[in-house]
């Protein structure tokens, strides 16, 4: 388990960016996490993979407690952590070798390197980029790549620190589906972090990080009738639902059953809802 008890961070005595937060998470379970620009997300982040050292409270990995320096590669060899630019983490020259270094930093045989980068390759369709240069990869090959090579360390837990800020859909929809896959076969536990809530819709709990805090930390249904009743801006589609909820009573449970927030799959929810489409009609 990953477990964050009254974490607090300060990097200045009057700049604090983490104010008391509490979580815990087991293997298999995602969490999603949103929140605005200086909310305290990527701090979390860094803590959780023991980058950054507490302030006050803790972060415990499987009964290791990160502020213990003696074992702290192990808290890095179990907790994965990708960056929010794709450049930040690329420290090979071709994709083969970027996957395989750190396979080999920790000392695997030749031949165990050798089967989990064919397998990384393998599972995020990559066979076709595995001499090709780093530098001429696009930035959402390049967070493939992280990706790939995070999980070819097989952490027990995975954090993507606003993973997808620089890709377009069509590489927003390609990560998020070969991680979800990866999350399957391997059993690691995720925190997703991210300002778009479409990203992690396929989590189980939402956390809603405000000021260093959770303001909300729940199930999807509880989260979208938080943003429902509060003050929280909303656009787009959930702008929308938030105006036929009154009319369609069930559409906050339904919609948490949705696997992403896609305007295609909650179309057909709500028609589902209303036996063909009768929108507000109550009779």
């Amino acid at each position: 388990m990953l477990k964050v008890s009254d974490l607090q961070f300060s990097y200045t005595s009057d700049q604090h960016a983490l104010k008391g937060v509490d979580f815990a998470l087991r293997r298999r379970e995602r969490l999603g996490i949103v929140g605005g620009n200086g909310s305290g997300k990527t701090t979390l982040a860094r803590l959780c993979c023991g980058l950054l050292v507490p302030t006050a409270g803790s972060v415990n990995v499987d009964g290791i407690d990160t502020r213990d320096t003696r074992l702290i590669h192990q808290v890095r060899r179990k907790v994965g952590l990708v960056f929010q630019d794709p450049d930040d983490q690329l420290v090979e020259t071709t994709v083969e070798r970027e996957i395989a270094f750190g396979l080999r930093n920790i000392g695997l045989s030749y031949e165990e390197v050798t089967n989990r980068l064919a397998e990384a390759l393998r599972l995020f369709n990559l066979e076709s980029l595995r001499r090709r240069p780093c530098g001429l990869l696009s930035a959402g090959e390049k967070q493939l790549i992280n990706l790939a090579s995070v999980l070819a360390m097989q952490p027990d837990y995975i954090i993507l620190d606003e993973s997808t800020a620089f890709l377009d859909n069509p590489s927003r929809l390609n990560l998020t589906g070969a991680l979800g896959k990866l999350l399957e076969m391997t059993g690691a536990g995720l925190i997703f972090i991210s300002n778009r809530l479409e990203d992690i819709w396929f989590c189980e709990r939402i956390g809603f990080l405000d000021d260093g805090r959770f303001s909300f930390l729940g199930s999807k249904a509880d989260f979208l009738t938080f943003l429902f009743e509060t003050d929280t801006p909303l656009y787009g589609i959930l702008r929308l639902l938030r105006e036929l909820r009154d009319g369609i009573p069930d559409i906050v449970s339904r919609i948490s059953f949705c696997a992403t927030l896609d305007p295609e799959e909650i179309a057909r929810s709500i028609v589902d809802i209303n036996g063909g489409g009768n929108f507000g009609n109550r009779s």
